[in-house]
């Protein structure tokens, strides 16, 4: 069975979910980290692209209030870390992997150099080939689903990632803040980019729930299915 797949993104009244000296979702407030906190503590696992891993470096250790609610909903205390590039582009000194409080996964696809497959698999827990070109993320929930028992993955982008899981149907929830921030920048990342879609295409989301503190809009949507 497909894990239920949430995304979770923070973005300026523009669209960005960084600067353009790529500082990451340092503007958003403290409510919206305590927000990002609650929402991991229900993940079996957490997946982002290699971009995220190098600007950010994150370990996506729960905090101790956190770690006690997975624990009192039969959770492990830590979430599965999981990281996706193509072309193994991601550093082996991450984070991720030297925390060693759950298993740190790599998907990549059949452009991986030997070496950079050597040198993941030194690191990461396992690192699967799934897809040719292109990482093939139907391929990827199974795994998730069968080998590791996942049944809430969230997502945490960049817009590549999240336009990829879009376009092969797999989001289920979206969970959104809008910051009271004017970033700007043609070229500075936004929450789906990708290819994008033509007007047929586009996805469509219902509003379930929304909540204002201090000027951040949280949003929740839930992803029309046909």
């Amino acid at each position: 069975m497909k894990p239920h797949i949430f995304l979770i993104m923070a973005m300026s009244l523009d669209g960005k979910i960084t600067t353009r000296d790529n500082q990451g979702p340092r503007f958003t407030s403290r409510a919206d980290k305590i927000r990002l906190g609650q929402i991991r503590s229900q993940a079996d696992a957490i997946l982002v692209g290699a971009g995220t891993i190098i600007a950010d470096d994150p370990t996506f250790t729960p905090s101790k209030l956190n770690r006690e609610q997975r624990l009192q909903r039969g959770m492990a205390a830590n979430p599965i870390k999981i990281v996706v590039s193509g072309t193994g582009r991601v550093p082996e000194t991450a984070q991720m992997f030297h925390s060693k409080d759950a298993p740190a996964l790599v998907f990549t696809t059949e452009r991986i150099s030997p070496n950079r497959m050597e040198r993941l698999q030194c690191v990461a827990d396992a690192v699967y080939v799934v897809g040719e070109t292109q990482v093939d993320f139907q391929r990827a929930v199974k795994i998730l689903a069968e080998e590791y028992a996942v049944k809430q993955l969230l997502i945490e982008g960049g817009g590549q990632i999240n336009f990829a899981l879009f376009e092969a149907g797999l989001i289920d929830d979206v969970y959104l803040t809008l910051c009271p921030k004017i970033i700007g920048g043609r070229d500075v990342p936004t929450v789906v980019e990708g290819e994008g879609f033509d007007f047929l295409n586009i996805v469509d989301l219902e509003l379930r729930n929304h909540d204002v503190v201090d000027g951040e809009i949280f949003l929740h949507y839930r992803v029309h299915r046909d």
